[in-house]
């Protein structure tokens, strides 16, 4: 799996009404890409928003990236921003998914999660 988070610049107080709905549509519009796995947005305690985009591969999120609906979906959030998000792209190397399954993490047996820190930091 290929993630890639995405640090949005600061969204003015009266555009986050419609910055939450370009988000929810670009779901919508970017759902029919091919490799996408997810796509999620939070908002941190201080008030700025990150993007948690999952895509099956690297090669999957570059295909995406060309595409006339990534095109779309990025124009109309320039017109709600005037700044790119910055975005950090990473491989994942360990899933807790597969940690926790008998020997999913390669003979460690973490069962019921035992190992695995909810808590820790991403």
């Amino acid at each position: 799996m290929f993630v890639v988070i995405a640090t949005f610049p600061e969204v003015p107080t009266d555009r986050d009404g419609e910055f939450r709905a370009w988000f929810a549509w670009s779901n919508n519009r970017l759902g029919q890409v091919e490799g996408l796995s997810g796509r999620r947005l939070m908002l941190a305690a201080d008030g700025t928003y990150v993007a948690l985009v999952e895509h099956t591969s690297a090669e999957a999120f570059a295909a995406m990236q060309g595409t006339a609906v990534a095109a779309e979906v990025h124009a109309r959030l320039e017109e709600i921003l005037h700044e790119r998000p910055r975005h950090t792209a990473y491989e994942v190397v360990v899933d807790a998914a597969e940690s926790r399954s008998c020997c999913g993490g390669h003979g460690g047996h973490h069962h019921g999660g035992a190992g695995v820190r909810a808590d820790a930091t991403v």
